[in-house]
Parts: C-alpha cells; structure tokens; sequence
C-alpha cells in the first residue's frame, strides 16, 4: 500500500512538472508574438512577392501547429494523473498553474494596447467574479472517476453544469468583444495589421487561461469532495 502511493506520488509530480513545462512553451509562444508580428509583417510588405507572402504563411501555420502540439502535450499530461486519497490537496491547487499566466499575458497586451488590455483586465475580473460567486455554493461530488476525468482541463461548452456553461458564455463574449475592439482600432490606424494580430492573440490568451483556471478550480474543489466522500465509505 505504501509502494503504491510512493508510486502515485512520482507519477504525479512528474506529470505536474512536465504539464508546467508545456504549458510555459504555449503560453510564451503567444506571449511572445508581439515581438516577431511586426518582423513578419515588414517582410511581406517589403518582399510582396508571391514567394514571401508563401513563406509568411508557412511561418504563420508553423507556428500554431507548434502551439497546438504544446497544448495537447500539456492536457496529456495532465490526464495522467493518478487521483487518490492523498491527492486532495494538490487537486484543489491545479488552478494556479493555468491562473499565472493570466496576469503575464495582460501586461504584455497593456504594452501593445492599453485599451486591448482594459478590455481583457475586465474580461479576466467578470471570471474572478463567477468565481467569488461559485465559491460561496458547497462542492458536490458528483460523477465519480468522470469528474476526477474533467481535470485536464477540458473545455466547458457542451457541459451541462450551470457554473462551466456560464463560464464558457463569458470568455466567448470577451473573447469576441477583444477582437472586436482591436478591428476598431486597426481601422482607425492605431494598430498595425501585425500588432493587431499579435495583440488578439494575446488577448485570446488571457481569457483562455483564466477560463481554464476557473475550470479546473471548479473541477478540483468537486473532485476533491468525490475523493472525501469515497474515503469515508
């Protein structure tokens, strides 16, 4: 019994330090875009051949494929966690991995546009507050191992918990309202066509990883009542 929960307990913090891993490559990746937007931008308007504009788009696809593979590692990661008793205190701290970068990624989208990043900032505190407010409710272990199985970070459309579903609607909105705004500003000549994109993507970002914090804050604190309420069968 001991042996096994020793092993538990490697497998997890493995996991756990490979998930960070991965998910700090992702989320630099797209932190980072507003760094080689403008790079890439100036190419193709100097360059406007069709040779260039291709090579643009291979870069450009490149790069979210190699994003792509990051995020999938990380929630493969995450799925290999093993649950147990002793396992309830790290489950309800999963959220803070995702919730770090949130405070990064709006930083660097006030440097590329303060008005992008009021925008999220306002995004991010509507999250907090569905958060202060599913707080005050009592978790429900409900679903056994198929909630324990929501824990790598799955998104919550389609789910039909009220908490996630309204959760899922809010990042939509803000996702939606931060494109919005920087088409806005694109339009009026404050942004660049690269900063533009840069700055969407970064906001993007934002919402998704206080979203996906929020989930697994969620999606811990009812996994950690499954795991009390099975150890006291």
């Amino acid at each position: 019994m001991a042996s096994s929960i020793a092993r538990h307990a490697v497998t997890n913090r493995s996991a756990l330090i490979r998930n960070c891993l991965f998910g700090a490559a992702a989320n630099l990746l797209v932190a980072g875009s507003a760094l080689y937007a403008r790079p890439l931008q100036d190419a193709l308007w100097v360059g406007g051949d069709d040779g260039s504009l291709l090579l643009l788009v291979a870069v450009a696809l490149s790069l979210f494929a190699l994003h792509a593979m990051l995020e999938f590692a990380q929630s493969r990661e995450l799925a290999r966690l093993v649950p147990s008793g002793a396992a309830t205190a790290w489950l309800q701290r999963l959220w803070v991995i995702e919730a770090a970068w949130a405070p990064i990624h709006l930083a660097v989208l006030a440097l590329v546009s303060p008005l992008m990043g009021a925008m999220a900032l306002a995004g991010v505190a509507a999250l907090a507050a569905m958060i202060a407010v599913g707080a005050t409710g009592p978790a429900h272990g409900v679903g056994g191992q198929s909630q324990l199985a929501r824990l790598a970070g799955a998104d919550s459309f389609g789910c039909t918990d009220g908490f996630l579903a309204g959760l899922g609607f809010c990042e939509t909105v803000y996702r939606v309202l931060i494109v919005g705004l920087g088409a806005a500003l694109l339009m009026r000549g404050d942004l660049t066509p690269g900063l533009f994109v840069a700055a969407s993507l970064i906001g993007i970002a934002a919402m998704r990883a206080a979203a996906r914090s929020a989930t697994r804050w969620h999606g811990g604190r009812q996994a950690a009542a499954v795991l009390l309420m099975a150890g006291r069968v």
